[in-house]
């Protein structure tokens, strides 16, 4: 994943409540899951590899974050155990076979966070952070985005 990227789900992740954090998360294995099919493809297995750790480690902290209070989240469990074993089995056999299984629960679960997340009116757990609105005006070669919000009660004052 490039600085871009990181940058953009940075900034997602400053102004997203509960659910949004876990679509997030989805999004982040989702492109950590591309860039490993795209190296297998290049033949680049180390790269590959090193994205698949990534990915198992998206999973491990879905898993982590599981509230046990509800129902589903035994369910839940079970479905990021079964993408941990198939994403660890890409790994260790250097190929895309596990990745693919995974690939098929991920989608489907991405997509339903991605509704929950839309219907999700909840306040975002950052407070304080700055809202960065793109598009507001364009440079000769590139997008500008401009900071809004109360910066005074940012940081410390001397």
């Amino acid at each position: 994943m490039n600085r871009d990227k990181i940058s953009a789900f940075t900034l997602k992740i400053a102004s997203s409540n509960g659910c949004g954090l876990i679509s997030i998360l989805y999004d982040i294995y989702e492109e950590y899951e591309t860039d490993a099919l795209e190296n297998f493809e290049a033949g680049q297995v180390t790269e590959a590899i090193a994205a698949l750790k990534k990915c198992a480690e998206v999973v491990s902290h879905l898993q982590k974050d599981l509230n046990f209070e509800y129902k589903v989240s035994g369910n839940l469990y079970a479905l990021y155990d079964y993408v941990q074993r198939n994403v660890s089995k890409s790994i260790y056999k250097a190929n895309t076979d596990g990745l693919l299984e995974a690939k098929k629960v991920m989608d489907e679960l991405g997509d339903a966070f991605d509704q929950l997340a839309k219907e999700d009116t909840s306040a975002p757990i950052m407070q304080n952070t700055q809202r960065v609105m793109a598009g507001i005006t364009y440079g000769k070669n590139s997008l500008n985005e401009s900071v809004m919000g109360n910066q005074a009660r940012r940081g410390f004052w001397a």
